[in-house]
């Protein structure tokens, strides 16, 4: 078999192999989806959010408990008590010994108490201080997880795009490798072009067969990795609806350095994880200082069952108390706690530092990415529109055979080159809009 023949042969394969991928992936379910859409999914089915969420919940719970804390305890009770003594039960009488049983006794109580600690060295408000700046913390650890998500599905649903725009272009490219092919196959057959040019026209053909296919492969990994975020199943198809046409932004590099600095969620976690820190320093000086309680309660004990809720004044009973304690020694209590708060307190101050570097510079890199991709566009849409004109007159200048087959198929990689280029100017683009709205708290 000649080589005619082998490239023939090629070409038969991948048409078949084209053809074959095509009816079975006409088979499998398609979903068009919006970029909003796929970001709802993902947030509804994300585990770490689920997981964010219930923390938030149990920090709100935390807070409450530390306000309970700060409110008097109130409690009632009553109680019924019934006792007897088996065996003989001597009464000692004048002049007189009296061996019986015992009948039994019956006693009855209620009561209400209240109790309350007025002074504990501050510990109860600084720890409700705390369990808000916890509260508010969990919250933008939450956002921050939301944010991320959101991000990641931007991320790969633009790929998406990106890869079907590709294939776009790598379509347009064997439409026009093929038409070429059949030009220079007329030719050939007239005998105005040289074997070489019509076997060059052949290899340009099965070359931009080979990478359609690459390009159908790069989609299918796109899909697969968008329904992984969405927790769906990897095997649908997805439609995306939305293009990768970008807006700008007129926002200068320190209106979005304050921006990031005041709204973005994961620099607002470490700093209330910093004040919560703080907080704890006071905390542990709760017990440097004395501790004052008091208690008061309403008590009555009649004799009788049918008297149990006369609240006759004879049965009633008063009580009001305040103490003060203080501990002299706690076994180094006091210092090994205060200075653990000290060294996390430390520490927090530390990672709050690092995060507000580490979003600066991310801010600096996302803007100046957007700047130098913005200007990428602009030299990617002029390169297209200077390579398609370059294409248009090699073909004028081989139908008059000015120009040889190569330079006509290296107009015609050029153009395809710079079509690809444009594509991925916009993905650069669309991405620096993203990670800059990631860094300023937004989605």
């Amino acid at each position: 078999m000649g080589r005619n023949g082998r490239l023939a042969v090629v070409l038969l394969l991948f048409i078949g192999a084209s053809v074959l991928g095509y009816s079975t992936s006409a088979l499998a379910q398609t979903e068009q989806l919006s970029l909003q859409q796929c970001i709802d999914m993902a947030l509804e089915k994300n585990l770490g959010i689920i997981s964010k969420e219930a923390a938030a919940d149990r920090a709100g719970l935390d807070r409450l408990d530390a306000w309970g804390a700060a409110l008097p305890s109130l409690s009632a009770d009553a109680r019924y008590n019934f006792s007897k003594s088996y065996g003989p039960m001597y009464i000692q009488l004048p002049d007189t010994a009296y061996i019986g049983t015992d009948p039994g006794s019956r006693r009855y109580s209620t009561g209400i108490g209240l109790s309350m600690t007025l002074f504990d060295g501050g510990y109860t408000w600084f720890r409700i201080k705390q369990a808000n700046q916890s509260k508010r913390a969990a919250e933008s650890d939450l956002q921050d997880a939301i944010n991320s998500t959101a991000y990641q599905v931007k991320i790969a649903y633009y790929t998406l795009l990106r890869e079907i725009m590709l294939k776009k272009v790598q379509q347009d490219a064997l439409a026009r490798s093929k038409k070429q092919l059949e030009v220079t196959s007329s030719r050939y057959d007239l005998g105005s072009a040289s074997l070489s040019e019509k076997l060059k026209a052949q290899v340009t053909v099965a070359n931009d067969s080979l990478q359609l296919l690459q390009r159908e492969n790069s989609i299918r990994a796109a899909e697969f990795n968008l329904n992984v975020i969405m927790k769906r199943d990897v095997a649908m198809r997805l439609d995306p609806v939305d293009s990768m046409r970008a807006q700008t932004t007129n926002e200068g590099l320190d209106e979005l350095l304050r921006k990031s600095a005041e709204l973005n969620p994961a620099l607002k976690r470490s700093k209330d994880q910093m004040d919560a820190a703080r907080t704890g320093v006071w905390m542990s000086k709760r017990s440097w200082l004395p501790r004052v309680s008091a208690s008061m309660s309403w008590g009555w004990t009649p004799n009788t069952g049918s008297d149990w809720f006369k609240f006759k004044s004879d049965d009633r009973s008063y009580s009001f108390g305040i103490g003060i304690s203080y501990d002299i020694f706690d076994g180094f209590a006091k210092k090994t706690d205060y200075s653990r708060a000290k060294l996390t307190e430390m520490t927090a101050r530390e990672s709050y530092q690092n995060d507000l570097n580490t979003l600066n510079s991310e801010v600096r890199q996302a803007y100046l990415d957007y700047d130098k991709s913005r200007l990428q566009l602009e030299v990617a849409e002029l390169g297209a529109r200077s390579a398609e004109e370059d294409m248009k007159l090699q073909q004028e200048r081989y139908r008059l055979g000015a120009s040889s087959i190569l330079e006509l198929l290296d107009a015609q990689v050029s153009l395809t080159q710079s079509q690809s280029n444009l594509v991925q100017a916009y993905f650069d683009l669309n991405k620096a809009i993203a990670d800059m709205a990631k860094a300023a708290g937004g989605r």
